[in-house]
C-alpha cells in the first residue's frame, strides 16, 4: 500500500510537494524525501506532530531520540494512519521554524518499478533555506586608513596653517599701526603744549 501526501509550506500554500511513501516505510524515510524534494540540507533536528483538522499539534514523532517520545526511524507510517485524510504538522530546524502542513490525499497502487519514497509532484519554487546576510563586508583594514592620511586632510591642515599665519600677521600689523597712531598723537599733544607756552609768554 502506498500513501500520497501533500506537503505544503505553512507560509506559502502555493508551494507544495506530493510525496508517495509505502505504508511499511518509516517517518525518517518521509523526513528525508521531504528534504530532498525542497532542496534543504537535512542537517538539523525535525519533528512530525499528529494533527487534527485545525492543525493543532498532538503526539510528537522526533528525528533524534528523546525520552517519552516516538522516534522516526522506529515508527512505521501505517502505525499512525487512522484517517482517510490524516494530517501532520512537520517542523524542520526548530530554531529557524520551518513549518509544513501535511495531508493524506489518497492511497495509490504500488508500482513495482518505482522507488519509494518519491516526490510525485512539485509545485512552486521552495524558498531559500539560508537567507543572505544584509550586512556588507568591510572594504579593507581600518588601521590602514588610520595610518595613511588623506590628501583632503593634508590640504585642510595646510590651509588651516596658512589661515593662522595670516591672522597672526594681521594682528601684528594692527599692533604696529596702533603704536604709530599713539606716537603721532603724543607728538601732536607735545606741539599743542609748546604752542600754549609761547602764547602765555606773549601775554606777559
Amino acid at each position: 500500500m502506498v500513501y500520497r501526501f501533500k506537503v505544503t509550506f505553512e507560509d506559502n500554500e502555493d508551494v507544495y510537494r506530493e510525496i508517495e511513501i509505502k505504508s511499511t516505510q518509516n517517518f525518517e524515510d518521509f523526513h528525508n524525501v521531504i528534504m530532498q524534494s525542497i532542496g534543504f540540507d537535512n542537517m538539523h533536528d525535525a519533528s512530525f506532530f499528529i494533527s487534527d483538522d485545525y492543525w493543532r499539534k498532538g503526539e510528537e514523532i522526533r528525528l533524534k531520540p528523546a525520552e517519552g517520545k516516538r522516534q522516526m526511524n522506529k515508527c512505521k507510517m501505517a502505525l499512525l494512519i487512522d484517517d482517510p485524510h490524516q494530517k501532520f504538522v512537520y517542523i524542520y530546524d526548530p530554531k529557524a521554524g520551518w513549518t509544513f502542513l501535511i495531508e493524506l490525499l489518497k492511497i495509490v497502487p504500488d508500482d513495482a518499478k518505482a522507488t519509494y519514497p518519491k516526490c510525485a509532484k512539485s509545485v512552486g519554487e521552495a524558498p531559500k533555506q539560508h537567507k543572505a546576510s544584509a550586512i556588507a563586508p568591510p572594504v579593507g583594514d581600518e588601521e590602514e586608513f588610520d595610518d595613511e592620511p588623506h590628501n583632503d586632510d593634508e590640504a585642510y591642515t595646510h590651509a588651516h596653517s596658512e589661515d593662522e599665519t595670516a591672522l597672526l600677521e594681521g594682528e601684528e600689523g594692527e599692533a604696529e599701526e596702533s603704536e604709530e597712531e599713539e606716537e603721532v598723537h603724543d607728538d601732536d599733544e607735545a606741539s599743542d603744549f609748546e604752542g600754549g607756552a609761547e602764547h602765555e609768554g606773549d601775554d606777559f
